[in-house]
């Protein structure tokens, strides 16, 4: 199913859009907000009609069906998560206690609509007794310390008329009749993938990601301070660092636990760096990769601190390979990693500046293989090949360019500097200087350029 990464520029005006358009996403908040841009674009002299989770189905369904008495121009908005399910309806339960948990009017809408996800996912029959549908679903997710929170959320579950079946079909029609003046706008967050649903509105529809981009830590930020002032906390920006930290900036699992803390602290309460550090666990591997770009973008707080996980008991990773980490050999392989990707951002800026022009950290994969690649596979006399092959005497694009956009941030006499003193960094590990010790002060001088 072709989908396509939110953009409010991409969003058609309302007579040239299809009748359904889906804003899926792994985070409610992006969702949401992505959901917003896309109405005031669609909105525009038409009548807005938005439904919350408690809404009757039936009353929805009317909506799609029939046409608007005041305006020429009909938006239907509301959430279908429910209608679609999840790969992992454990998750949905979990979810649903957090949110009910959170004791908050949107936290109760929360656990209404996660709840209903749920009961859809599981595919259990309208119309059964709160107490058999939560002791069901707490079978068949494993959920069995849940069932009494769940029991609970059933318990004060709005009575839904109709069920899903009603919005199913309403939507189904209104694909096969096109837009002759109704619009539905509607989000889903985290959708599995293969449901009949999803791939019709894919065929006839629109259907739109809502993403965080290449850097997700601006939108993460905004996630957090949003989410802190909904809900009355204090959030230090520090804590705000630190959880993006011990997350990695992952949006599914910094929303999970910035939720967790919210609550934690309660309404009025203030959320630190010691706080974050205590209640989030930080058992995650770590990539050398993330320390290279670190250092690429001289951001010497990030690089020390994944430096010293990189030297912490957790598990290292070179993209998908996790490495062996001998204690006594793993500070000398970890320095020869290191100076190799040095001398390769070294390498790679000279020859881009024989060239006539000097790495661009802004330029395209794309534009790096067509205009660099071939001159980096060139060989060299009197060797006869490149100084860039690998052993299989091929040129490796990507590698290249992610040293080249390392290398953008660095002058040739900082790099050269860096890669002359390596030797003395080896003498001082072998001698009473901790390893991590000497690397700390080599990754400092490094990116301070001295």
């Amino acid at each position: 199913m072709p989908r396509k990464p939110f953009n409010e520029g991409d969003v058609p005006s309302f007579p040239d859009a299809p009748p359904v358009i889906l804003i899926t996403g792994d985070v409610d908040f992006f969702v949401t907000e992505a959901a917003g841009k896309a109405a005031g674009r669609l909105g525009e002299d038409a009548e807005v009609l938005r439904f919350e989770e408690e809404a009757p189905a039936e009353a929805v369904s009317d909506a799609l069906m029939n046409r608007s008495l005041f305006s020429a121009r009909r938006l239907v908005q509301f959430d279908i998560s429910r209608l679609l399910g999840t790969e992992s309806p454990a998750k949905l339960l979990d979810q649903a206690v957090e949110a009910w948990e959170a004791g908050t009017p949107s936290g109760r809408r929360d656990a209404f609509r996660r709840a209903r996800a749920l009961i859809s996912a599981l595919d259990l029959p309208a119309g059964t007794p709160a107490e058999e549908l939560a002791e069901e679903a707490a079978r068949k997710t494993r959920r069995k310390p849940q069932q009494d929170a769940l029991l609970a959320i059933l318990r004060e579950l709005p009575e839904e008329k109709g069920g899903t079946a009603v919005l199913k079909d309403a939507l189904r029609f209104l694909l096969e009749r096109g837009n002759d003046g109704t619009v539905a706008l509607v989000t889903a967050t985290a959708p599995p993938a293969g449901v009949d649903l999803l791939e019709e509105i894919g065929k006839k529809g629109l259907v739109f990601t809502a993403t965080v981009g290449n850097d997700p830590k601006p939108a993460l930020a905004r996630l957090a301070r949003a989410l802190a002032k909904e809900r009355e906390v204090s959030l230090e920006p520090q804590a705000i660092d630190r959880l993006l930290f011990q997350t990695d900036s992952d949006p599914e699992l910094f929303s999970s636990e910035l939720q967790k803390l919210i609550q934690w602290a309660g309404s009025g309460g203030r959320v630190r760096v010691a706080d974050v550090r205590e209640n989030v666990d930080d058992d995650s591997s770590e990539d050398v990769y993330a320390f290279y770009d670190a250092i690429g973008r001289r951001d010497a707080g990030d690089a020390l601190s994944r430096l010293e996980r990189l030297f912490s008991n957790r598990a290292v990773r070179s993209g998908d390979w996790e490495l062996e980490k001998d204690d006594d050999s793993w500070p000398v392989i970890f320095l020869g990693m290191l100076t190799g990707e040095v001398r390769r951002m070294l390498l790679i800026r000279a020859r881009m500046e024989e060239s006539g022009s000097g790495p661009d950290a802004s330029q395209s994969y794309n534009a790096f293989q067509a205009r660099v690649v071939p001159r980096l596979a060139e060989p060299v006399a009197p060797f006869g090949r490149s100084p860039f092959e690998n052993k299989k005497g091929t040129v490796s694009g990507f590698l290249w360019f992610k040293a080249a956009a390392r290398a953008a941030r660095y002058s040739t006499p900082e790099l050269s500097r860096a890669l002359a003193r390596a030797a003395d960094v080896d003498v001082r590990m072998k001698s009473s200087v901790p390893p991590l010790d000497a690397l700390s002060v080599y990754v400092a001088q490094l990116i301070a350029g001295t």
